[in-house]
């Protein structure tokens, strides 16, 4: 069997942290046929740790008063007793339309691409997929389409965080949330402004392999379609009069 490569759409990219965004070849334009594009994430550097920056005084070591922003990587030989912050990377999609079942992108935890034993997720279609969050400090992406029809693509934006957690799932429109922690056992529980109903698991938690027991639910209407807009209408007139503090 004789296999012709010459068509073949190669792309991707090396990325570091802390924050950045993936998007599908020409997004948001249609992404070309036989694509074949690989992105790696590593973290900025596992070794290092954050911590407050300090200034020395005499011979003792103080801590500065702590401005905003006011944070530095320091070594860890740098800093007696250090406790290591292992990073992990968080990735939220934005937009994500693929062609359903012949195109797909496949998130891997992990530097080795293909692994079938550190893939994730296999995405496919046009729902936006929930939080993916790594279990080492790397992640891959394989974006692979056929040779007909082509899709808007995927915009996506990836961050580092602390291991441990599986980071913040968000809130769904029109609804809202009791929890605001997002480490290892920690719980979520959902429900929707009156007149809407919730679609979806309404308690979630977060498990050992960084990822949440269920997707983050929906609020639908479940009235008549007036009701819910006078009340869309009304969420929308607080939003735009809070006043800041």
């Amino acid at each position: 069997m004789i296999i012709y490569l010459r068509n073949l759409l190669t792309c991707g990219s090396n990325l570091r942290g802390p924050k950045g965004i993936i998007t599908s070849p020409n997004y948001p334009v249609q992404y070309e046929n036989n694509a074949h594009c690989v992105w790696v994430i590593t973290a900025m550097d596992p070794e290092k740790i954050l911590l407050p920056l300090i200034e020395t005084v005499g011979s003792t070591m103080r801590q500065q008063k702590m401005l905003p922003n006011r944070l530095c990587f320091i070594n860890t030989y740098t800093y007696p007793n250090p406790k290591p912050t292992l990073t992990v990377i968080k990735l939220a999609f934005e937009e994500f339309d693929l062609e359903r079942a012949y195109d797909t992108l496949t998130v891997g935890d992990g530097g080795k691409i293909g692994d079938a034993r550190r893939v994730l997720y296999v995405l496919t279609g046009s729902s936006v997929p929930d939080l993916i969050v790594s279990m080492s400090n790397q992640m891959w992406l394989h974006l692979q389409s056929d040779d007909t029809i082509g899709s808007q693509g995927f915009k996506a934006v990836y961050e580092e965080i602390e291991k441990g957690g599986c980071g913040d799932p968000g809130v769904p429109a029109y609804g809202k949330r009791t929890g605001d922690h997002f480490l290892h056992g920690d719980v979520l529980t959902f429900e929707c402004q009156a007149a809407f109903e919730l679609v979806g698991e309404r308690t979630i938690s977060c498990q050992q392999n960084n990822q949440w027991s269920g997707n983050k639910p929906s609020c639908v209407c479940k009235s008549h379609f007036l009701k819910c807009m006078i009340i869309i209408n009304m969420l929308a007139f607080r939003m735009i009069n809070v006043s800041p503090l």
